[in-house]
Order: C-alpha cells, then sequence, then structure tokens
C-alpha cells in the first residue's frame, strides 16, 4: 500500500530513481573536482603574476622619486643662474661686509668687456654647495651623482646672459635585480639675462651726450648724403 503525503513529487514515468541518484552523485564529484581544479589554477596565475605587479608598482614608486630629484636639479639650476646673473650685474653682492668707504668698492668696470671669472667660479661653488644639499629624496641611495658641466657668462656686446649646465646621474635601484644598469644619467641647462639695465640705461645718456657735444648727427648725415648724394 502506498501512502502519498502532500507535495510529494511522483516519480517520472519510465525513470529508476536509484539511477538518477547515481548521476546526480557522479555530476557533484565531477563538478566539486572542477571548482578545486579551478582554485589550484588561480594559485598558479596569482603566483607568476603578483610578483610582477608588485615589481612594476615598486619601480613606478622610485621612477616618481627620480623625476622629484631631476625637478629638484632643475630648480638648483635655475637659482645657480639667477644667482651667476645677480652677481655679474652687481659685483657689490660677492663683498663679504657693506664697504664704508667708496674708495674700498671694487666695480669692475670692465666686466662687461672681459668677462669676471672670480664670479663665474663663486656660482660654481655655490651651486655645487646646492647639490650637495639635494638630498636621497623619498628612498636613500638615490641623491644626484655630478658636477656643473657649464657655469659661465656668455656676453654678446649688446647684452649677456648667465648660462648653467648641470650633468648627473640618479641610481634606480629596482633595475639591480635584472642585472640592468641602474645607473639614469640626465642634464638640466638654465639661460637667464644678465644685463644690468641701469647700466644700459648710463651707456645709452653718455651716447646722447657725446652726439650733442661733438655734433655727431650731422656729421653722420653729412657722411651718409656724400654716398647718396643727397
Amino acid at each position: 500500500m502506498n501512502h502519498e503525503f502532500p507535495g510529494q513529487r511522483k516519480p517520472l514515468p519510465g525513470r529508476n530513481p536509484k539511477r538518477t541518484n547515481l548521476f546526480m552523485k557522479y555530476l557533484k564529484k565531477r563538478t566539486g573536482r572542477f571548482h578545486n581544479e579551478r582554485g589550484a589554477v588561480e594559485v598558479v596565475e596569482a603566483a607568476f603574476v603578483f610578483p610582477v605587479v608588485l615589481f612594476v608598482v615598486i619601480l613606478l614608486i622610485f621612477l616618481g622619486n627620480f623625476f622629484y630629484q631631476q625637478a629638484k636639479m632643475d630648480a638648483i639650476a635655475v637659482r645657480g643662474a639667477q644667482y651667476l646673473a645677480t652677481a655679474y650685474t652687481n659685483p657689490l653682492l660677492m663683498e663679504e661686509s657693506i664697504p664704508t668707504d667708496s674708495t674700498q668698492v671694487n666695480v669692475k668696470p670692465y666686466r662687461y668687456l672681459f668677462g669676471d671669472a672670480e664670479v663665474e667660479e663663486a656660482a660654481k661653488e655655490y651651486i655645487e654647495g646646492l647639490i650637495k644639499t639635494a638630498g636621497t629624496g623619498f628612498f636613500s641611495g638615490m641623491e644626484p651623482k655630478g658636477s656643473v658641466k657649464t657655469c659661465k657668462i656668455n656676453n654678446y656686446i649688446v647684452y649677456q646672459t648667465a648660462e648653467v649646465k648641470l650633468e648627473y646621474s640618479i641610481e634606480l635601484l629596482p633595475l639591480r635585480f635584472f642585472d640592468i644598469p641602474a645607473l639614469l644619467r640626465t642634464s638640466n641647462a638654465t639661460v637667464t639675462a644678465a644685463t644690468d639695465a641701469a647700466e644700459f640705461i648710463r651707456n645709452v645718456d653718455m651716447l646722447m651726450d657725446y652726439r650733442e657735444e661733438y655734433g655727431l648727427t650731422q656729421k653722420i648725415k653729412d657722411f651718409v648724403g656724400k654716398f647718396t648724394g643727397k
């Protein structure tokens, strides 16, 4: 006598319940094995990918510090050029103390013709001192190592410029693990005006005084008129 309960599902005609149970057990077993194999594959993939991703992230952080150090060296080049231009146009800045007697003032009146090696050497020492205090940034061992390649005044008669060029190298430490040269060589160059505006105005005034005193304007016109027939 078969007893049926409410909600109980009747077996489909033509199907053996025992075979159905065996198939479901086999399917669950295969599915579980598939999940286990999938988890093992993910572990193997992570073992290969994670170190690469970690290295790339670390390398990017070190590259950021490299560009930070490069920006600091660029600022040092700008400061050095400004110091050179200011000291060249105002020799009093080179004095250790303020002169109390006008006879003690060395204004170097011919510096615009023959240059001023003393100022260039002082500016070079100033820049080298700034490089030594540049530091390593966020990581030790990444301090800039180099020297001042150029520190000079370019004299173009009518105007002058101060030129500073730095050549240095910074070590990128993560590259050591791959036997890649870790020293990255780079340079920074800055050119700024070194013209003394007050000196230029005085020279123009002097030429105008000579013109008025010696009648240079009329003499120039007469000289030109001889060739033009006017």
